[in-house]
């Protein structure tokens, strides 16, 4: 976690929305609705909430952010605290991440020792998990093709983290299968065009200990229920060397 660029940049932002929410004549109720909602993303989605701060540390951060929207000015000894200040938010974090990661690993464990009773669910060398909910066409994506797909993606408690519905639009995903993570490419293979499938993938063949964002935690179990609407095969090389290009008029190579 960058907590240094995260706090630092977080209180600018902060104190930027505010004054501008306001310029823009926003009704009190909204203005408030929305500036609470953005202190809530900020927590979330930008590392604080890794620090696990009790009340009577949130009360200090806020302090701080007052002092600060109040004066403008960082305090004198800033260049004296900032290093020390950085390695204990970091070790903080570190701790704190630690315990949830074993936390993690222990329930994701609890998790496949039931799931290996199911005899609906395949499992390969690798460790993933799949269960093949409708067969598809001959139609197989290879490791590299490009496919169309619906999907849902949720951790083992059933929190949904991610969704094409959650993305508007056509509601769709469109992508190459060398673009995801191992456990994605790997399932998405055993599933032809038209077909669905629900892949159960170990945090090793996700994000492990390293989760894109804070929706998924430190090593969490992935389960996606994918609808392969489209697969676009790439190309297989022949092994041949291409012929090379006819020269263009008036070019070196061709003869006058």
């Amino acid at each position: 976690m960058n907590i240094k660029n995260t706090i630092l940049a977080g209180a600018v932002a902060a104190a930027s929305f505010v004054g501008t929410a306001f310029a823009a004549n926003t009704p009190a109720d909204k203005g408030r609705e929305y500036i609470e909602t953005f202190g809530m993303l900020m927590y979330d989605r930008q590392g604080l909430k890794d620090l696990k701060m009790t009340e009577a540390e949130l009360e200090m951060f806020f302090e701080g952010m007052r002092k600060m929207a109040k004066s403008g000015k960082l305090p004198a000894n800033i260049a004296e605290i900032a290093q020390p200040m950085m390695t204990y938010l970091r070790e903080r974090a570190d701790a704190n991440m630690k315990v949830e990661a074993e936390k993690n690993e222990k329930l994701s464990a609890e998790f496949w020792g039931k799931l290996k009773e199911n005899k609906n669910v395949k499992f390969t060398p690798s460790g993933l998990g799949y269960e093949i909910v409708k067969e598809g066409s001959a139609n197989v994506p290879l490791e590299n093709s490009a496919v169309v797909v619906k999907y849902v993606g949720s951790l083992i408690d059933g929190t949904v983290f991610d969704s094409t519905d959650m993305h508007g639009g056509e509601k769709i995903a469109e992508f190459s299968l060398d673009q995801v993570i191992p456990g994605f490419r790997e399932g998405l293979q055993k599933v032809g065009k038209g077909g669905k499938i629900k892949l159960y993938i170990p945090s090793k063949l996700a994000y492990g200990n390293n989760p894109p964002t804070p929706a998924i935690p430190v090593n969490a179990t992935l389960i996606f229920d994918v609808d392969m609407l489209d697969v676009k095969n790439a190309p297989e090389s022949t092994g041949e060397v291409p012929p090379p290009p006819a020269p263009e008029p008036g070019s070196a190579g061709e003869k006058k």
